[in-house]
């Protein structure tokens, strides 16, 4: 049997994939990429365009239901509008795009299972109720194998350096556990209506996580916040710093710290004294830096 050629054989709409790839480094809320720096991210975009385009027959597949070269033409361009709408940042979590995509893989899935129901392994390569796996044994960011589980594949993602197998976890596996449960924070648990509502996705989780991430950083400014403490901003500092008149007298937050070994000063003078070893105690030059302390 002749392989079936896939889109990504034959075309596919570049400028929409690359303007959507590069838009991506602009946004940092909510992105997984603020997750960790990583070296030679995938963009989302990129990564869902091209596993889709994988497993999508092109046109030119099925010349019984695309005779002619327009027909093939009309059909592709039909499947570029997809992949254009699939690609948007704003449809990350759009079920309707989503599904049309995940229709049009299990369209092409079901026709490759039916041309090979004579395979002596048919029934354990070509299940037309289950599409195939994705393994990426270097997922690294993990942009692969979200992007595939987000398309209806199942994912299996596995690197050698433990940070990505963290950032994997966070992304893939754990959150499909707890995929349409409702949070069980006690504060979520106060409402009666908790049961009621339809958690969907992982928004229980996500619930959840806000609640305990704000108890471990509540917790941890019991423990240990007396090791940070606030500045008061005096005239003198307002004097070098006109930015911090307004603030005169009160305290404030530290944002950042430097933190530098010490070594005592080779001064006879100031034997006593902790010098650090530092050039510059400059965070940013920017005109919106902010105060910084060391400890």
């Amino acid at each position: 049997m002749t392989p079936k050629k896939k889109l990504i054989e034959v075309a596919l709409p570049l400028d929409a994939i690359n303007a959507a790839s590069a838009r991506e480094k602009s946004i940092r809320h909510g992105h997984p990429s603020t997750l960790h720096l990583w070296w030679a991210r995938r963009p989302l975009a990129a990564a869902r365009a091209v596993i889709f385009a994988q497993m999508v027959d092109d046109p030119s597949s099925h010349p019984e239901r695309f005779p002619t070269e327009e027909a093939q033409e009309k059909e592709r361009q039909r499947l570029f509008r997809i992949i254009e709408q699939l690609v948007l940042w704003e449809n990350t979590t759009n079920e309707k795009v989503l599904d049309q995509a995940r229709e049009e893989i299990w369209k092409s899935w079901r026709a490759t299972c039916a041309e090979n129901k004579n395979h002596p392994r048919a029934k354990e390569l070509f299940d037309p109720k289950k599409l195939p796996a994705f393994h990426d044994p270097f997922a690294g960011g993990g942009s692969l194998p979200l992007e595939a589980q987000r398309l209806g594949l199942e994912s299996y993602a596995s690197d050698l350096n433990p940070v990505a197998v963290l950032i994997c976890k966070a992304m893939i596996e754990i959150p499909p556990k707890f995929a349409g449960r409702p949070p069980v924070n006690p504060e979520s648990r106060k409402d009666k209506n908790l049961f009621k509502k339809k958690w969907q996705g992982a928004q229980g989780l996500a619930d959840d996580l806000r609640y305990y991430g704000q108890w471990m950083r509540d917790e941890a400014e019991k423990r240990i916040g007396y090791l940070y403490p606030k500045v008061k901003i005096t005239v003198e500092m307002a004097k070098e710093r006109p930015d911090l008149k307004p603030y005169v007298g009160k305290k404030l937050t530290v944002i950042a710290w430097l933190w530098a070994r010490t070594v005592k000063s080779p001064n006879p003078a100031f034997a006593q004294v902790d010098v650090p070893l530092t050039s510059t105690f400059m965070s940013s030059r920017s005109s919106r830096a902010t105060t910084t302390a060391l400890r």
